[in-house]
């Protein structure tokens, strides 16, 4: 297999010195690593397009391995990457570039060892990036792309988003952001068709200015873990005499997931967490007569502490208005004082009567002086006396 024809590998070249336009914003410069001093040449060239490295194929030429180190991480160690070449290729899996990369080239020339070292660097202006790319999907049919204008990016930077299937190791061309958020600078990307969209995307912010050279963004994301979830949809409830039963429907998504994948949170008397089953159901233990209940349900995913929003507020049971346990207590105290006032004030009532109106002695025997005199018996001796 041979390299790159020469005017390709001029025009990669070339690109690094010439303002890059809308039309070629997609374009990262090839690196080629050759020295005319050294008797056993080995001239290598890294495409950033397809991740791979490439080299004149000739008999006495063999490369046994490339390695790719990508620079280290705050969290850990640099990742070392190393394959076999085969047909003078290098090829390897899609990986971020933004941060630089360091590719190493393992072989003999002529039977004798041969080793070249080669450093791809995003060339431009330090701070210009795009910063903080990020993606998600909603309704399972649109995908939002946002980011920030790098801090020392020139005032007339134009950024621009291309996608592509980062599974494949190369030959899928990339395509454009066919809706930007944004007037002048462009801040985000819409997506309204995602059947184009691959489940492993590699995503690619550039920008191009008139005054500096602006670097590059990339990052590569996995479909299932940037989708939004949707709430659980066709929620109902069936009662009998001493349970409920809670149905649903699975949440619509763009990604291929099972019911596997979902665990769910059931609000009713409590927050209930659901490991899901291929029938999504729930039942609870709710005797007759049951008060009203409001119950609410949001999905989750297994991998992640992702979960949708809540469903809309699902009311059940006995809906008759009932007098709230506080207020009953306020209601029987305040009955108790109104009572108690009211008899204290007749009891205040009646005592000041008494005293106005004293009572009435009663008629008394002169002759025997006896109080228990039978009343029959003196109005009869009155009417003799009469």
């Amino acid at each position: 297999m041979m390299g790159p024809p020469l005017p390709c590998l001029i025009l990669l070249l070339c690109f690094t010195l010439t303002f890059p336009d809308h039309a070629h914003a997609m374009e990262l410069p090839a690196v080629t690593l050759s020295d005319p001093n050294l008797a056993l040449a080995l001239d290598v060239t890294f495409d950033p397009r397809t991740w791979s490295l490439y080299w004149e194929c000739q008999e006495n030429i063999t490369v046994t391995s490339c390695v790719a180190t990508e620079p280290l991480l705050s969290e850990g160690k640099p990742r070392h990457r190393r394959i076999r070449a085969r047909n003078c290729v290098c090829q390897f899996q899609p990986m971020v570039l933004h941060r630089g990369l360091t590719l190493e080239v393992n072989g003999t020339i002529n039977n004798q060892p041969a080793y070249r070292k080669l450093n791809y660097v995003n060339t431009g202006l330090e701070g210009s990036a795009a910063e903080n790319v990020t993606c998600i999907i909603r309704d399972a049919s649109i995908m939002t792309c946002n980011w920030r204008v790098g801090p020392t990016a020139p005032d007339d930077v134009r950024y621009f988003l291309y996608f592509r299937d980062a599974s494949s190791r190369g030959g899928v061309a990339a395509r454009e952001c066919p809706t930007y958020l944004g007037t002048d600078a462009h801040h985000g990307c819409r997506v309204d068709d995602l059947s184009l969209l691959p489940h492993r995307i590699y995503i690619i912010v550039t920008g191009v200015s008139q005054e500096a050279e602006v670097r590059f963004h990339d990052v590569i994301l996995n479909s299932k873990l940037i989708e939004q979830l949707s709430p659980p949809s066709d929620v109902t409830v069936t009662c009998n005499a001493s349970h409920c039963e809670v149905t649903w429907s699975r949440p619509r998504t763009w990604a291929r997931l099972s019911f596997r994948d979902f665990h769910y949170e059931v609000d009713v008397q409590r927050q209930v967490r659901i490991s899901s089953e291929e029938q999504n159901h729930f039942i609870f233990l709710s005797p007759e007569p049951r008060p009203g209940h409001v119950l609410r349900l949001r999905a989750g995913d297994v991998r992640s502490e992702r979960w949708s929003d809540w469903s809309p507020p699902l009311t059940f049971g006995c809906q008759e208005s009932r007098i709230p346990t506080m207020n009953l207590y306020l209601l029987l105290a305040a009955g108790t004082l109104l009572c108690t006032l009211g008899l204290g004030l007749l009891s205040k009532r009646f005592v000041r009567t008494c005293e106005l109106l004293p009572r009435i002695p009663e008629i008394r025997d002169k002759v025997t002086d006896n109080d228990q005199v039978n009343s029959e018996i003196l109005r009869k001796d009155i009417l003799l006396v009469l």
